[in-house]
C-alpha cells in the first residue's frame, strides 16, 4: 500500500453529508476499522497523516462509478462522461469526522474512493487489479457495480474468482447500476413497472451466479444515478454496514 497514492479531490467536514453520518463523529479513535495513510503534500490545516474509513467503488469501465459517488455525496466531485472512461488514477472525496487530533497532526476521514474501471485494456488491468487487491484489504466497505443492461459477466467472474477476498463477503454491497437502461427503455423520468420487474429478475440472476456463491447472502441493490432511484436505500445500506463495523 505504501506505493499507492490516492488523489484527494475534495475535503470537507462530515456534517455536509447530513445527519445520517453524525454517529461517525463519536467513533472510537482506537477502532481497528481505521487504516493509516499519509498526505503526500503539505496539508493546508497542518495534518501529516490520516486515519481513514474507506469505502471503495469497483466495476467495469463505463458502469457509472463516478456518477454514483457524486450522487451519494451530493457533490459533482468526480468527472463523468457518457462516452469515455474518466477515472485513470485512484481518487477520493474525504470527510473529516472531527478534528480532535489536530494537535497531533492526525486527520480522521470517511473516504469515498473511486477506482479505475476493469476491462479498459490488458496493460491497465494488470496495474488496476493489483490496486484492487491492496485496497480491498484496507477498505471497510466494498461497493461492486454491475450494469443493468449488460449480460456478459466474464470480467465480473474473473474479478470475484481471482481478485476479491471472499472472506470480505459481509463487507460487500453489489449494485446494479444504470437501472434506467434496462429494457424496455422509456423516455420518462420514472422506471416503468416492467423495468422494475426485469430489474428484480436481473437481481436474482446475479445472486445465483457461482462466483458470488460465498459467505452469507450477498447484498444486491439496483439504482439509477440519473433518476436518483434507490440512492437513499443504497446510502442506508452503507450506513448500516458502517455501524456494524465500528
Amino acid at each position: 500500500m505504501a506505493d499507492i497514492t490516492t488523489k484527494i479531490l475534495y475535503e470537507e467536514n462530515i456534517e455536509v453529508l447530513g445527519n445520517k453520518y453524525e454517529f461517525l463523529k463519536d467513533t472510537e479513535l482506537s477502532s481497528s476499522a481505521f487504516r493509516k495513510w499519509r498526505y503526500t503534500n503539505t496539508h493546508k490545516l497542518g495534518y501529516e497523516s490520516i486515519k481513514a474509513l474507506k469505502i471503495i467503488f469497483i466495476g467495469q469501465t463505463g458502469y457509472g462509478k463516478s456518477s454514483l459517488i457524486n450522487k451519494l455525496i451530493q457533490k459533482n466531485v468526480f468527472e463523468t462522461s457518457d462516452y469515455k472512461s474518466c477515472t485513470k488514477t485512484l481518487q477520493s472525496a474525504d470527510f473529516f469526522l472531527h478534528h480532535k487530533m489536530k494537535h497531533k497532526k492526525i486527520a480522521y476521514h470517511l473516504s469515498f474512493v473511486d477506482l479505475p474501471g476493469i476491462g479498459e485494456n490488458d496493460k491497465a488491468d494488470e496495474q488496476y487489479l493489483q490496486w484492487y487487491k491492496d485496497y480491498i484489504k484496507e477498505a471497510v466497505i466494498i461497493v461492486y457495480l454491475f450494469r443493468a443492461d449488460k449480460r456478459d459477466h466474464t470480467q465480473d467472474e474473473f474479478f470475484f474468482n481471482n481478485v476479491f477476498d471472499k472472506k470480505r463477503g459481509n463487507d460487500l454491497i453489489c449494485v446494479i447500476a444504470q437501472a434506467d437502461k434496462i429494457e424496455p427503455i422509456n423516455r420518462t423520468e420514472l422506471l416503468s413497472t416492467l423495468q422494475k420487474k426485469n430489474l428484480e429478475k436481473k437481481k436474482e440472476e446475479i445472486r445465483k451466479k457461482s462466483f458470488l456463491n460465498f459467505g452469507d447472502k450477498i447484498n444486491i441493490i439496483y439504482v439509477s444515478s440519473y433518476l436518483t432511484y434507490n440512492m437513499e436505500a443504497l446510502e442506508d445500506k452503507i450506513i448500516t454496514k458502517l455501524k456494524d463495523i465500528i
